[in-house]
């Protein structure tokens, strides 16, 4: 079965958020360096996964993603 890369882009950005799962939370420049992700197209990701209740974010300098499901 084949993905979408809308799809594959989301798992490798949840994948990404579940390393640090409890510890941290992510920028999003960070999980598109990290996971080759243009941050243009993973910023509409992130924003669908924190729609569907998946991730939570917060605003700042410390600010970034996190999972908030496990």
């Amino acid at each position: 079965m084949k993905l979408s890369k809308k799809s594959e882009y989301g798992l490798r950005a949840l994948l990404e958020l579940t390393l640090v799962h409890g510890k941290a939370t992510l920028q999003r420049h960070h999980i598109a360096t990290r996971q080759h992700i243009p941050i243009e197209f993973l910023e509409q990701i992130l924003l669908a996964l924190k729609r569907a209740g998946l991730l939570s974010s917060r605003r700042g300098a410390k600010g970034g993603y996190a999972l908030i499901k496990s």
